[in-house]
């Protein structure tokens, strides 16, 4: 496994510039400045967590394994801040690892190789 420090705060930064035009929009006409909140500081009474540990249940019994994730969200204040699909099993299309993809609203999504 290569870096475990795959997300740089100047990844999260230079795609948060690129999505200046949705996230305007976002904050102009859905959330208001809750969408900025930081990820800093917040207090767990205002915050709420989704987790499957195993999405695809039916898949996982049938071994069709390719269909089954592990799903969390987060949302504070009611504000969806980030969410994770993990695939923990091997397929070919993932080289014979698992693999994640996250996105949060103001940066968009990513696919995290772990094969390096």
């Amino acid at each position: 496994m290569g870096d475990l420090d795959f997300i740089k705060p100047e990844l999260l930064k230079a795609h948060f510039e690129k999505r200046h035009d949705f996230n305007k929009f976002l904050r102009e006409n859905l959330y208001g400045n809750e969408l900025y909140s930081s990820f800093d500081t917040f207090s767990t009474e205002n915050a709420t967590v989704w987790i499957d540990p195993l999405d695809g249940t039916k898949d996982f019994t049938m071994g069709n394994l390719s269909a089954v994730t592990v799903l969390i969200g987060l949302a504070i204040d009611g504000v969806p801040k980030i969410g994770v699909v993990h695939n923990p099993f091997s397929t070919n299309e993932n080289n014979g690892h698992g693999s994640t993809i996250f996105g949060t609203l103001e940066h968009g999504a990513f696919s995290l190789d772990f094969n390096s």
